[in-house]
């Protein structure tokens, strides 16, 4: 069995977030069928799925990756929950520990067991 292919462009896009919706529209046309978000600098990894969401339904949306441990739980599955519903059936959801650099320098939050594990 082989699985099709889906090609998929990471957002947010150049640009501020405003002006993407014409540019998703042209990437939907091209035969794109995903967006992919993740968290390191710029927009948060939810905002652009937000405005996609809404902006362009051909589009499935997906998080690559968004940090465990930079948001309570609570906060993280309101997000989650939010994007479900406003993209009923094209969310997915990729979760990670992420990095030291943004875990902890950025956030604060102490990067240490069960962020990692020692080799």
């Amino acid at each position: 069995m082989t699985m099709p292919i889906r090609p998929g462009m990471t957002v947010p896009l150049p640009g501020p977030l405003h002006s993407h919706r014409e540019k998703l529209g042209e990437l939907a046309d091209m035969g794109y069928t995903d967006i992919w978000s993740a968290e390191s600098d710029g927009a948060d990894g939810f905002t652009p799925l937000a405005l996609a969401a809404a902006w362009e339904p051909r589009l499935r949306l997906g998080t690559a990756i968004i940090p465990a441990y930079t948001r309570s739980p609570a906060c993280f599955a309101q997000s989650v929950a939010s994007l479900a519903d406003a993209a009923p059936g094209r969310f997915a959801i990729g979760i990670g520990s992420s990095s030291n650099v943004i875990v902890e320098r950025w956030n604060g939050v102490p990067f240490v067991e069960p962020y990692y594990t020692h080799l």
